[in-house]
């Protein structure tokens, strides 16, 4: 089992009214695997040149930013076909009756949205990632988690690159 590093982190609200005083588990990163350090490692196991293992990871990277741009879901799977993380086009934007109500002027005195008023200029383009579910069981599974620091919601130790995890509701392919 790997040694997956955690800390438990405090979080005190400015004011009464923004919440209540709790404590919250976070994933400690350790490094971040670079294309370089992927072909290396690539390399060491396949018996490849690393410089051919970089270029087809650096391929890798390419093709799937343009087939999300073609608006293609693609999906990264181990050899035994388990899906490991999908990567899609994500889009949101909307209106509602309220939305509509409260500005008449710019739907012209209407009082109900429609679908003609979810226009371009209102949409935020994102891309979505999900991860497979059996690779998601697996890493639960196989990880060993270790404490290492308890730290204050103000104390930003690791430079505030430790990204908060946010859930997708976009539900993706059978990830089974």
């Amino acid at each position: 089992m790997s040694k997956v590093k955690y800390r438990v982190r405090e979080y005190t609200p400015k004011t009464a009214s923004m919440g209540v005083h709790s404590w919250f588990a976070e994933a400690v990163i350790d490094n971040d695997i670079t294309n370089n350090e992927l072909a290396k490692r690539i390399a060491a196991r396949t018996g490849f040149k690393s410089y051919e293992c970089q270029a087809v990871v650096a391929a890798i990277a390419d093709i799937v930013a343009e087939e999300v741009l073609e608006s293609n879901r693609v999906v990264l799977a181990d050899e035994n076909g388990n899906n490991l993380v999908s990567l899609y086009p994500k889009v949101s934007g909307s209106v509602s009756d309220n939305d509509v109500q409260a500005n008449p002027t710019k739907y012209a005195g209407a009082t109900k949205a429609t679908e003609e008023m979810v226009t371009d200029d209102m949409l935020t383009w994102t891309i979505g990632a999900t991860v497979g579910i059996k690779f998601s069981k697996r890493f639960a599974i196989e990880k060993q988690a270790q404490k290492v620091k308890t730290v204050s919601a103000d104390d930003d130790s690791d430079g505030g690159d430790t990204p908060t995890p946010t859930p997708d509701p976009t539900p993706g392919p059978d990830e089974g």
